[in-house]
């Protein structure tokens, strides 16, 4: 490790550091340690060492189980404060900026709001014909695919009663209208992964979207990618939904998204 500048090391706190350091030893791979594993990982004395793991036991910082140590609690609040204050497009806002210049395709950012997806986050294509839109407008969810990757999270229930007594608008000959065709549809997108949205919200406009996940596991967002049919033709698909997915994995990741952590409701 590089040394650091005396400007920095002035104002550093060996035992803080230390404690800190502490803390890092621990992973899912080696969830536990004892004192003397510490000290040998660590190089600190074991009589300074037992001062600094004690203070953190004490914290509820490490938990102490027959001489082992663990992670405690107080590493999950900090952790859930972290994930609580990140915002989902400052997050993905550099992502979309990549994905739009990868596709050359517009790439929009939207939650669900009732029955509608409203866009938080739109970076248009640099072709001159493009799918156009702004921050802040809707679209009924059922005719959009970044609608379908969001209705495809909800409970049964939730879907059944946002669905209970409305009428599904027909935007185009293409658009579902249906209820049991759309749940039939969002089963495939919980499957698949993704959406296809081809000409269900506008004539001549196909769309790619994919959900955004965060820390529990639930879809947080939906990002998309869409453009002119001649644009977005049979044989580019494949290409624009790798990049897709591959670009929705990467800001889950930064959300905290881990694919190995089942949902948690």
């Amino acid at each position: 490790m590089p040394n650091k500048p005396a400007s920095e090391d002035k104002y550093r706190i060996q035992i803080l550091s230390r404690a800190i350091s502490v803390l890092f030893t621990f992973s899912s791979r080696k969830p536990e340690h004892s004192l003397d594993e510490l000290a040998g990982i660590l190089g600190i004395n074991k009589t300074s060492l037992l001062r600094i793991v004690r203070t953190l036991v004490a914290e509820k910082f490490l938990v102490c189980d027959r001489d082992r140590y663990r992670l405690g609690p107080r590493v999950l609040d900090l952790g859930n404060v972290y994930l609580s204050t990140l915002s989902v497009q400052r997050v993905a806002q550099p992502y979309l900026n990549q994905l739009a210049r990868l596709c050359d395709q517009t790439v929009s950012l939207a939650l669900l709001d009732e029955f509608d997806v409203v866009y938080i986050g739109i970076e248009h294509a640099q072709r001159e014909v493009g799918i156009q839109g702004e921050i802040g407008g809707r679209h009924p969810a059922h005719a959009t695919g970044l609608g379908k990757v969001l209705l495809a999270d909800l409970e049964e229930s939730e879907l059944d009663a946002l669905l209970a007594g409305r009428e599904l608008k027909r935007l185009t000959h293409r658009t579902i209208v249906n209820p049991e065709l759309l749940k039939e549809q969002l089963e495939r997108v919980r499957a698949e992964n993704y959406a296809l949205n081809d000409e269900e919200r506008g004539i001549g406009i196909r769309c790619l979207a994919a959900p955004i996940r965060n820390h529990r596991g639930r879809v947080a967002a939906a990002i998309s990618v869409a453009g002119p049919i001649f644009h977005m033709t049979d044989d580019v698909l494949p290409t624009y939904r790798s990049h897709l997915l591959e670009t929705a994995q990467r800001i889950s990741e930064q959300l905290g998204y881990s694919p190995n952590v089942p949902v948690l409701i």
